[in-house]
């Protein structure tokens, strides 16, 4: 009896029908779109992770289709200045550009964090971009996202 009246007072017990769904579908994540439309150096391969205030997240494989790097980091916290690294690579496994930029992740309603991020070449992977190299400017937009990976509102436009 206790144990039943302590639930209904604290709502944490996870007995109601909604208290799952509820709890999947509020996950953040971190969308990365970096263009690669004059990219010499091949890239066919990138990663992303995140170093943050509350929990650092390993690179995960982020796609490369239709000449750019998009994909997203998954249950990133909610927090400030998450640092997040983009690196991308060659067919033979060798990274060609990498940068990194800061993000702020907000709770739903208050807002979303968005930056810019600029990806400077490797001169001895990429001598493509020539002794001055190369330098791509993608954006990185905070989201709410649901159990599907997809995003419960339309991420806000960012122009780097």
């Amino acid at each position: 009896m206790l144990l039943g009246g302590s639930c209904a007072l604290l709502g944490a017990c996870g007995d109601e029908p909604g208290a799952e769904k509820d709890a999947k579908a509020t996950q953040y994540a971190i969308q990365v779109h970096v263009p690669l439309a004059t990219d010499p150096c091949g890239v066919v391969t990138a990663t992303a992770s995140v170093m943050g205030p509350v929990r650092n997240i390993a690179p995960v494989p982020i796609e490369v289709v239709d000449d750019a790097i998009q994909g997203a980091i998954m249950d990133v916290p909610v927090g400030r200045q998450h640092q997040v690294f983009v690196k991308a690579y060659t067919a033979s496994g060798l990274e060609a550009y990498s940068g990194v930029s800061t993000v702020d992740v907000n709770e739903a309603g208050a807002g979303f964090g968005g930056a810019s991020i600029f990806m400077f070449s490797r001169g001895e992977n990429c001598p493509a971009g020539g002794t001055e190299g190369i330098r791509i400017i993608g954006s990185l937009e905070s989201v709410v996202v649901d159990s599907s990976g997809s995003p419960l509102a339309p991420a806000p436009q960012f122009i780097p």
